[in-house]
């Protein structure tokens, strides 16, 4: 029931951008490694640089990546799912232009290398960490995501983390 719950609001109240996503999987879906993750489809992309991108329950990974960087970027993407599921109809313009902008544009992508200023400093970034570990209920493994996943700072211990090393 959870899951019919989850994909009828994505196909509905989340309809733009699954939309796109589901027509970029059929494109790559035959180039490209996919698999399931949770609820969101997950498909590897075979391009230098590429870092992530989600679309609704349509998650885009660069393919070349590091094992913990992937598993953490997993993660965070899918609180970018997570996202798109509460936003609906506004995630595009609260959540993916504010990203987009953050991740592309020169100036910032400067500033960040300058200054030291983490990538999930910006609000939409580091609450995808949030949603996406409370999600998965999964722990970040990579040094960059622990220490400064939540808004630029270190990463606390979740309850299932606590409650794991019991």
């Amino acid at each position: 029931m959870k899951a019919f719950l989850f994909y009828l609001i994505q196909f509905t109240w989340g309809l733009p951008q699954n939309l796109v996503g589901l027509i970029a999987y059929l494109i790559l879906k035959r180039s490209c490694k996919t698999e399931k993750y949770h609820r969101s489809v997950i498909t590897y992309v075979d391009k230098k640089n590429f870092g992530g991108l989600s679309l609704g329950c349509f998650i885009f990974i660069g393919a070349s990546r590091k094992d913990d960087w992937l598993h953490d970027t997993k993660i965070h993407e899918y609180g970018h799912t997570i996202q798109s599921l509460v936003l609906g109809p506004v995630w595009p313009f609260v959540i993916a232009l504010p990203s987009v902008i953050w991740c592309n544009t020169p100036k910032f992508v400067r500033m960040r290398k300058e200054k030291g200023v983490s990538y999930y400093w910006l609000y939409c970034e580091g609450w995808a960490n949030l949603w996406g570990r409370a999600a998965t209920k999964e722990s970040f493994v990579s040094e960059n995501f622990i220490k400064t996943g939540a808004f630029g700072k270190p990463v606390k211990p979740a309850r299932f983390e606590l409650a794991n090393k019991k």
